[in-house]
This record gives C-alpha cells, sequence and structure tokens, in this order.
C-alpha cells in the first residue's frame, strides 16, 4: 500500500527503515505524550518486524505505515480496525501517529492523517475513525480538528504513561464508503 500527498508518501514499512524509526522512537519528545518509549533499539526493531509481518495478514485490521518526506521516514501512522474498547460499532476504526520532532508545526501529520481518514473510508469501508490523545497536547488537538475529527468526549485516566493515569480526548469522525 502507498498513498502520495502533496509533499508525503505513506508506504508500507521495510526493515531497512530501522535507522530513521529508531531516530524518533528513541526520543523523549516524540513520546511523552503516548505510552510506549523511548524506544530501545531492540523495540524499534520488534515494532518493525510487527509492521512487516501485519502486511500479510490476512484478513488485514490494522495498516502501520511510515510517513515520508523526500523518501525519508520522519514519522509513523496507523489505522487500527479489530478489537479495541474505543468502537462502539462495527465499521469503527482508530488512527494514530508521530512524526519526529523537527517535523512538527508544519502540517505534515494534518496531511498524513487526512488521507488515511480518507483511507478508510474510500478504499477500507470503515464508517467512522476515532483517535485519543492528551488534552495537554495541543499540537495533536488541531492535527485531529483540521483532520476531520471531533471531540466528542473526555476519558478520564484512559492511558497508563510512565506508571501515571493520564486524561484522554476522544475525537471521531464519520467517513463516506466509497
Amino acid at each position: 500500500m502507498e498513498i502520495c500527498t502533496t509533499r508525503l508518501v505513506l508506504r508500507e514499512y521495510r526493515m531497512d527503515d530501522l535507522e530513521r524509526v529508531h531516530a524518533f522512537a528513541s526520543d523523549p519528545a516524540v513520546c511523552s505524550f503516548v505510552e510506549w518509549g523511548p524506544n530501545t533499539e531492540a523495540q524499534s526493531i520488534g515494532f518493525l518486524e510487527g509492521c512487516v509481518a501485519e502486511q500479510g495478514r490476512e484478513p488485514r485490521e490494522t495498516w502501520t505505515l511510515a510517513i515520508t518526506k523526500d523518501s525519508v521516514v520522519i514519522g509513523s501512522i496507523a489505522l487500527m480496525g479489530g478489537q479495541s474498547e474505543l468502537f462502539q460499532a462495527p465499521g469503527d476504526a482508530e488512527i494514530g501517529y508521530v512524526l519526529r520532532a523537527e517535523s512538527w508545526g508544519q502540517g505534515l501529520a494534518t496531511e498524513a492523517a487526512s488521507a488515511l481518514v480518507h483511507l478508510a473510508g474510500s478504499v477500507l469501508g470503515f464508517t467512522r475513525v476515532l483517535a485519543t490523545c492528551r488534552p495537554e497536547n495541543t499540537g495533536s488537538v488541531r492535527v485531529l480538528e483540521k483532520s476531520g475529527l471531533q471531540q466528542v468526549d473526555y476519558l478520564y485516566g484512559h492511558k497508563i504513561i510512565n506508571g501515571q493515569a493520564h486524561d484522554s480526548l476522544l475525537f471521531a469522525t464519520s467517513v463516506p464508503k466509497g
């Protein structure tokens, strides 16, 4: 799978993406709002092995793609179907993303998220896309809003990060099929 936007290519991961993936996945700033990381090199290898393995699964429930700009991996974005405590109906999917810190504030996450939201409905047949982010992660709030999602709930103590419960904002949007 490959999705081309104005400035980005979202593509399947390869094992030779390790150096670039580990650069953002081991950065404490990038990991400050997520429940994983900063990664060791072994954890980044495990992430890539999982991504490559999911590419061959049938039926496929997760699409984790490298966000590339000028052929350089600058982040990761995923669309997850299957099971989630957030899902309320068949056809729900969840989106998540990270970008290397040097790429923040350029509209790249919005460009990638918008493309994946569109793909969710037009190609993959999902009817609703959900996402969560920390309330204090104002950059991610803007990305989700600019990607067409609206805040629909406030989830108290939703995620455990570094052993502490943190609240999440829940965003959602309906996506037309086809």
